[in-house]
């Protein structure tokens, strides 16, 4: 098992979100070239992106083939632990637009189909009209 020193010194200085970013939209578009339209960027940044994080963890991550573009073994489990570090950070940008203004966030809100129907739909756009910014989960 790698020690907390090889992750420092080999791979966590090494690897970037962008890189990451990068990977996941590969995967995603199942193509290199559509990747680098969709991010905005060229196609050799989209190659250098890959390259770099298969040199910083030492392993294949893409196979290229006719049919565009698929993860090995090792990049299908890097992309699912890139898909959680995205959602950490996005619930983390969500957790400082709550925490600086109380008139954004989310709510989640349990109730029985009964009242669901009839009750909750004059709640929630009373709610919407006073604050716009809140998103209402209703369960």
């Amino acid at each position: 098992m790698p020690s907390r020193e090889h992750w420092d010194t080999r791979i966590g200085r090494r690897i970037r979100l962008r890189d990451l970013h990068v990977l996941l939209t590969v995967v995603q578009r199942g193509s290199m070239a559509k990747a680098a339209q969709q991010l905005s960027i060229t196609q050799p940044a989209v190659s250098k992106s890959i390259a770099d994080l298969e040199h910083a963890l030492g392993v294949r991550l893409l196979d290229r083939g006719p049919q565009g573009i698929e993860p090995t073994a090792y990049g299908s489990a890097f992309v699912q632990r890139g898909l959680s570090v995205f959602d950490e950070l996005r619930q983390g940008v969500g957790e400082i637009e709550f925490m600086s203004d109380p008139r954004v966030g989310e709510v989640r809100v349990g109730c029985p189909e009964t009242l669901a129907a009839t009750l909750l739909p004059a709640v929630v756009e009373q709610l919407g009209d006073q604050y716009p910014g809140i998103k209402l989960h209703v369960i």
